[in-house]
């Protein structure tokens, strides 16, 4: 009698184990096609667990990097429109486009904009002992001689923003390529780099102990985080515009219940105290539905692919 209670017992805790299972909800997986630690991974980490509670369900943070992003941003926009996956992405999803030659992955047909948390502003930064301290002199120094400049390699904004730079004001630098944006500020600091041009949190602690000198914003507007550092525009350049967005985007075929459901919830989420306050603290700002992060897309789209190919910038 025992025996046979117990083992019907057994077989109700299995069955409902079971029936616990098939209620628990697919976790969604949300690709950052940078590796782990970086600004674009600190974001998604920023938001993830606040999304999975909007929409009820647990957020996984899968980092994907390599090829500038392109890696990851294939994998997301190749994996099934089944509002499993999503991607975290930048700025870096149109440079890619102008500067690697047959690249497996096009945003504009593989990929739907759902959500843009926001736009982060970068600086134009030099090395205290250049003896320069604004845009004019920085200028008259280049022109006078060979200047060299930091970037995370051929495409990224590192890149792309230093040589909008040389461009502009009709100077020659050399590009010293690292394997990441530390290392080139590291440099800079050492007085092995000339200058660099990179997100402006990143580069904030180290002007707030003057191991870097700011020269100017690349944006029609100043800094929240550096009040005190002028734009492009102020000094004299205001073709010198350029912020990096993050933005997260579903693979082409998405249903369009899954994307309204996604943008609702991030803008939840980003209008929450405690995630706006630590995307402000980030640099972040101007969030926007799916609308007009398509605008901006299409815009990106618009002004860089002619520019980076008329600037010869292409990776090997």
């Amino acid at each position: 009698m025992k025996t046979q209670y117990r083992r019907r017992a057994a077989l109700l805790a299995l069955a409902l184990l079971a029936s616990a299972a098939q209620a628990a909800p697919e976790a969604l997986k949300m690709v950052v096609p940078f590796a782990a630690g970086g600004p674009a991974d600190q974001i998604a980490r920023i938001v993830a667990q606040p999304l999975g509670q909007a929409l009820g369900r647990p957020v996984i943070v899968d980092n994907r990097g390599g090829a500038g992003g392109t890696v990851g941003a294939n994998y997301a926009a190749k994996s099934a429109p089944d509002g499993n996956t999503i991607l975290l992405s930048t700025s870096a999803l149109v440079l890619s486009a102008g500067t690697t030659p047959h690249l497996p992955v096009d945003a504009r047909k593989d990929l739907v904009p759902v959500y843009l948390l926001g736009e982060v502003q970068t600086l134009l930064a030099v090395r205290p002992t250049l003896g320069v301290s604004t845009l004019a002199e920085l200028t008259a120094k280049a022109r006078a001689g060979s200047l060299n400049y930091g970037s995370t390699g051929v495409g990224g904004t590192m890149h792309v923003g230093a040589e909008l730079y040389a461009s502009t004001a009709g100077v020659k630098m050399v590009h010293i390529p690292y394997r990441g944006a530390a290392p080139a500020i590291v440099d800079l600091m050492a007085g092995n780099v000339d200058l660099v041009n990179a997100d402006v949190p990143v580069l904030k602690p180290f002007v707030a102990d003057g191991r870097i000198k700011p020269i100017v914003i690349f944006d029609t507007r100043r800094s929240p985080l550096l009040p005190e550092v002028p734009t492009a525009a102020e000094a004299g350049m205001p073709a010198l515009q350029l912020t990096n967005w993050y933005g997260v985007l579903v693979p082409a075929g998405s249903s369009k219940a899954f994307v309204q459901q996604l943008a609702a919830a991030l803008a939840q989420v980003v209008g929450t105290p405690e995630v706006a306050a630590r995307l402000a603290e980030a640099g972040f700002s101007h969030p926007a539905g799916s609308a007009a992060f398509q605008a901006r897309l299409d815009a990106d789209f618009q002004r860089w692919l002619p520019w980076l190919r008329a600037a010869h910038i292409q990776t090997e």
